[in-house]
């Protein structure tokens, strides 16, 4: 823990400023209806699953669209039965509601909202903030569709993954409001995708005809029949809409992990129109994994290439050496990933002449284990000999641990009156060094006091809030540092723990540590009724 004295001084005649709020009303509002059916939530991580009621809300206007026309959607979710094992701050979130239609239309629509960040309590259910999506209905609806919730979908951003907890609907939920379609729709878009599989983690070919000229169209992954619809399932795209209409371009497929094997639609929407079209994705197929070498023999010292295929796509495959007794050796240990075609090929040094062969295995999985067999060999020629020493030395676990430049921060010097009363400074360095050898992580959060200043003429303390000081936080890893630390979000300060920059646990590599510097642009807004004087308040830093 450290603490940081910031300070500043007040001269001249105390002002008065008036804020004024202004309230604005949206018109033509429809009415929102209400269900409460029991879901059933799968949560991520392992963490099992959890069922329960909770009470959804959803306003659509307006009342009348056109076939193919936008409806908005304004959802409000009651608590959750998920809940989360741990406590997470500032976790960036999306969620999603799952609509399905009948009468006029069928099929499912999905309600997506922006991504906000939230904190997540232990222990604790989780309720997600109101949120605001558009959809279109489909070009050939007619008449009153009534809408039914079929799940939620909410996905997290943590430890450099995406984590989802999707909520299904345990029988009929019921009606949760109509839109009736009315009118003659325009042309309907047409989209077509590869009628073969097509693999995850590769870019795949879209095309169609009668889109909006110019337009900016957007994928995403559906289920079959248009629910949970997702973009975040391409990672990337080249798609463009020319001045004609025409759809031409690649979207790329997320990693294997993220997107399984199956039967999915593939949406596009530009805004105005969208169109779906089935798509099959297969990964390439494990089970007759095979790994070989480049030699089966060489002296201590040896460079080999392993080479494997038929491995699954996008993931982490372990290369070792190993004795005699089939007993791994540790330090001979490589990591790499498979391709998108599940292929690998790793650069494996002979380290000791104990290596009798390799094995490789895909995400520490035993079933996966395939090995080769290697020789040492001595190598030379002519009359010699050898000789062994046997080197040895001992690593031990240090601390994690912070450093300060300095404890004082000066906000100079404001004249109640003139200027806008804002004051810029900088936190003073702060490094870290994280020695412990483990991949658990760490926290570097920071609280303040007010400000206080003597009494004028025997009165109290002066006090200015500490959430006049804002900061921007800003983290680096030094040269060497193992792990990428997150810097955390712009935020006023005070009682409640703001994050100053964060490590967490990456599961891509044995161990973070190292030594990583974290600092933030400070800014002060003195109100302008503060009296004068000499003000001073305590940022305390705290390393977990």
């Amino acid at each position: 823990m450290g603490c940081l004295v910031l300070s500043l001084g007040c001269l001249g005649a105390t002002t008065t400023a008036t804020a004024t709020t202004a309230t604005a009303t949206g018109a033509g509002s429809g009415a929102a209806g209400t269900v409460t059916p029991t879901v059933h939530c799968v949560l991520p991580a392992g963490q099992g699953e959890a069922t329960g009621p909770q009470e959804m809300t959803v306003e659509l206007t307006p009342a009348v669209v056109a076939p193919g026309g936008t409806v908005h959607a304004r959802v409000t979710l009651g608590p959750s039965p998920a809940t989360s094992g741990i406590a997470l701050e500032d976790v960036p979130t999306i969620p999603s509601l799952d609509l399905a239609m009948t009468g006029g239309a069928t099929g499912t629509v999905t309600v997506r909202g922006d991504e906000f960040t939230m904190d997540v309590p232990a222990g604790q259910s989780i309720e997600i903030p109101p949120y605001e999506g558009d959809f279109l209905v489909p070009a050939d609806a007619s008449g009153e569709i009534s809408f039914a919730p079929v799940r939620t979908l909410t996905q997290t951003k943590v430890f450099g993954s995406v984590f989802e907890t999707p909520c299904d609907v345990v029988g009929a939920a019921g009606s949760i409001g109509t839109v009736t379609a009315e009118g003659e729709g325009g042309e309907p878009a047409t989209l077509t995708a590869p009628a073969g599989s097509v693999r995850p983690n590769t870019p795949v070919t879209l095309g169609g005809s009668g889109w909006t000229p110019d337009g900016a169209p957007v994928p995403s992954l559906c289920a079959v029949g248009g629910g949970g619809c997702d973009p975040l399932k391409f990672r990337a795209h080249s798609l463009r809409i020319d001045s004609y209409g025409t759809l031409t371009g690649t979207a790329t497929l997320a990693e294997a992990g993220a997107v399984p094997d199956g039967a999915y639609e593939v949406k596009v929407n530009d805004g105005a129109k969208e169109a779906t079209a089935p798509l099959t994705v297969k990964a390439i197929a494990a089970g007759d994994r095979e790994i070989t070498l480049s030699s089966g023999s060489g002296p201590v010292g040896s460079v080999i290439t392993v080479s494997g295929k038929n491995y699954n796509p996008d993931r982490w495959i372990n290369v070792v050496g190993l004795d005699a007794a089939g007993t791994a050796l540790d330090d001979t240990a490589v990591y790499v990933k498979s391709g998108t075609d599940g292929t690998f090929s790793a650069d494996f040094t002979v380290t000791s002449d104990a290596v009798a062969a390799v094995q490789a295995d895909e995400g520490n999985d035993p079933a996966t284990v395939r090995t080769a067999p290697f020789t040492v060999t001595t190598g030379g020629g002519g009359d010699g000999a050898t000789a062994e020493q046997r080197l040895t030395a001992s690593v031990r676990a240090g601390t994690l641990s912070m450093v300060q430049d300095g404890d004082t921060v000066d906000f100079g010097t404001t004249v109640l009156g003139t200027g806008s009363g804002v004051q810029r400074s900088r936190l003073n360095r702060v490094e870290v060094e994280d020695a412990r050898g483990v991949n658990s992580g760490w926290s570097l959060t920071a609280t303040l006091t007010d400000f206080t200043a003597a009494g004028v003429s025997g009165a109290g303390p002066a006090v200015i809030p500490a959430d006049a000081v804002s900061w921007t936080p800003k983290c680096r890893a030094q040269n060497g540092s193992q792990g990428t630390p997150v810097a955390g979000s712009p935020a006023r300060l005070g009682s409640t723990a703001a994050s100053l920059c964060r490590m967490s646990p990456d599961g891509s590599r044995p161990f973070t540590g190292g030594r990583f510097d974290a600092d933030a642009d400070l800014t002060l807004t003195v109100p302008g009724s503060a009296p004068p004087g000499d003000y001073s308040a305590t940022l305390t830093l705290t390393l977990l």
